[in-house]
C-alpha cells in the first residue's frame, strides 16, 4: 500500500508527533521528579531527622522517637524491632512491612540503632492532588489546542487538496474534458487558493483554445491540400506520355508522393490526439517488406539498394496505421538522403533499425533535425522538413522510443524500440 504524503496527511502526522512528544516529555518529567523526590528530598529529610534525634538523645536519653502521620522512629534499645528490619544494614531501602513497602533509613550510633520508617502514601496523595491533577489539566489544554489547530489547518488546506485532486483526475488527453470545473473548489475570497483557481481557469482556457485551433488547422489544411495534389498527380499521368522531360516529371512525382504522405500523417496526428487509436495484430516483418516493395520505384530511380534483415519474427499489438506512417517516413527519408549505396531495414527483438549510407550529420545538425522545418544538409533532394519531427510525435503518442545516430560520411541510423507490453 502506497504511503500517503498529501498536505493533510503531513499535517496530521506532524500534530500526532507533537502530541506524542509532549506526552513522552511529560511522563519523563514526572518520573524524573518522582526519583528526585524519593532519592534526594525524602532521603535528605530522613538524614536531617536522624541527626536531630541524635542531638536530642545525647542531651536526654529518654527522648521520644519521632512519631508522626508520615514518620515513625524505632530505637533498638527501647523498642521492639520488627523481624523485617533487624537484619538491615545502614542506609536506605524499601522494606515489605505490614503489606506496605515504606522507605526505611537505618543509622547506628554506638550501641544504638535508629530506624526511621517513612510512609509516603499520604505524601503521594498530596503530590497527586497538587501535582498530577494540575499537570493533567495543562496537558488537556495542550491537547485541545493542538486538536483545534489541526482542524483549522485541515480546513485551510482543504480547498488546495481538493484542487490538486481535481487536476489529478482531469483527462488531459481529452480536449472536451481537459478544462475541469473549478467552481466546485470552495475557497475564501482573496485567498491564495482563490487566486490560484482564477489563474488556472484562465491558463487552461487559453491552452485549450490554442490546442483546438492547432488541431482544426491541421485537419482543414490537410483536407484542403488533398485536392490540388490529386490534380497535380492526374496531370503528371497525362504528361508521362508526352515529350516532357522525364527526369523533371519523376522529381515532381516524388515530391507529390512526399506531400501525400505528409498529409496522411498530419490527418493521423489530428485523429490520434483527439481519440484513442485501436490496436492491431501486426507482423512487423511483413509490414516492412511491403513498405520496401511500395517504395521500390523511388529506390530504383535513386539507384539505391534497399534490403530487409530479419533476425526474429517481431509481432506487435499496436496501431498499424501509426507504425506504417513511421516506417514510411523513415524509409522515404533514408532513400531520399542516400545519393549512392544502400538502405538496410533490420528487425530485431523489440526494435526496427533503418540505416542508410548517406552523407550523415554532425551533432549540431542532428539536434536541429528533430525540430520542425529542419532538413539535413549536403543533399540536393527536396523535402518538407517535417518527417522526423512528426515521426517523433507519433512515437511519443504510442510510447515508442526513437533514437537517431549519425556521423559525417558514415550515414544515419534510426532505431524505433517498442515497449515489452506491446510485444506478442
Amino acid at each position: 500500500m502506497a504511503r500517503r504524503s498529501g498536505v493533510q496527511h503531513r499535517l496530521t502526522r506532524a500534530y500526532l508527533f507533537q502530541v506524542v512528544l509532549i506526552s513522552v516529555a511529560t511522563l519523563v518529567g514526572v518520573w524524573v521528579t518522582a526519583q528526585i523526590i524519593e532519592r534526594v528530598l525524602v532521603k535528605q529529610a530522613l538524614v536531617m531527622e536522624a541527626e536531630h534525634f541524635w542531638d536530642l538523645y545525647e542531651a536526654n536519653p529518654q527522648q521520644h522517637r519521632p512519631n508522626t502521620r508520615h514518620l515513625l522512629g524505632l530505637l533498638d534499645s527501647q523498642d521492639v524491632i520488627p523481624d523485617a528490619l533487624q537484619d538491615m544494614q545502614e542506609g536506605y531501602s524499601r522494606v515489605a512491612l505490614d503489606e506496605q513497602t515504606p522507605i526505611v533509613y537505618v543509622e547506628r550510633r554506638g550501641t544504638n540503632t535508629l530506624y526511621l520508617i517513612f510512609d509516603e502514601r499520604r505524601v503521594s496523595v498530596l503530590a497527586f492532588v497538587f501535582g498530577i491533577l494540575p499537570l493533567s489539566g495543562v496537558l488537556l489544554v495542550i491537547y485541545t489546542l493542538s486538536f483545534v489547530t489541526w482542524r483549522k489547518s485541515r480546513k485551510l488546506v482543504s480547498p488546495l487538496v481538493r484542487l490538486a485532486e481535481l487536476l489529478r483526475r482531469t483527462p488531459v488527453n481529452d480536449p472536451r474534458a481537459a478544462l475541469p470545473d473549478l467552481s466546485i473548489v470552495e475557497a475564501e475570497a482573496d485567498s491564495e487558493v482563490a487566486v490560484l483557481v482564477v489563474a488556472l481557469e484562465a491558463y487552461a482556457g487559453k491552452l485549450l483554445g490554442f490546442v483546438n485551433r492547432e488541431r482544426q488547422f491541421t485537419r482543414d489544411a490537410s483536407h484542403e491540400l488533398r485536392t490540388p495534389l490529386a490534380v497535380i498527380r492526374a496531370n503528371l499521368e497525362l504528361l508521362s506520355g508526352s515529350q516532357a522531360n522525364p527526369a523533371a516529371l519523376r522529381r515532381i512525382e516524388d515530391t507529390v508522393g512526399d506531400m501525400e504522405a505528409l498529409i496522411e500523417t498530419l490527418l493521423l496526428l489530428a485523429r490520434s490526439e483527439s481519440k484513442v487509436l485501436p490496436d492491431d495484430d501486426i507482423i512487423v516483418n511483413d509490414l516492412a517488406i511491403n513498405l520496401v516493395e511500395r517504395l521500390d520505384p523511388l529506390a530504383l530511380r535513386k539507384q539505391v539498394g534497399v534490403r530487409v534483415e530479419q533476425s526474429v519474427l517481431l509481432s506487435l499489438q499496436a496501431p498499424e496505421t501509426v507504425l506504417t506512417m513511421v516506417l514510411t517516413n523513415l524509409l522515404r527519408n533514408a532513400i531520399n538522403y542516400t545519393a549512392s549505396g544502400h538502405v538496410t531495414v533490420s528487425i530485431g527483438a523489440g526494435y526496427v533499425v533503418i540505416q542508410d549510407t548517406g552523407p550523415g550529420m554532425d551533432p549540431t545538425q542532428l539536434q536541429r533535425l528533430m525540430q520542425p522545418f529542419e532538413r539535413g544538409q549536403g543533399v540536393g533532394e527536396s523535402g518538407h522538413g517535417l518527417g522526423l519531427a512528426i515521426v517523433q510525435r507519433l512515437c511519443e503518442r504510442c510510447r515508442w522510443k526513437l533514437e537517431v545516430a549519425s556521423a559525417l560520411g558514415q550515414g544515419t541510423s534510426v532505431r524505433v524500440s517498442f515497449p515489452l507490453w506491446q510485444r506478442q
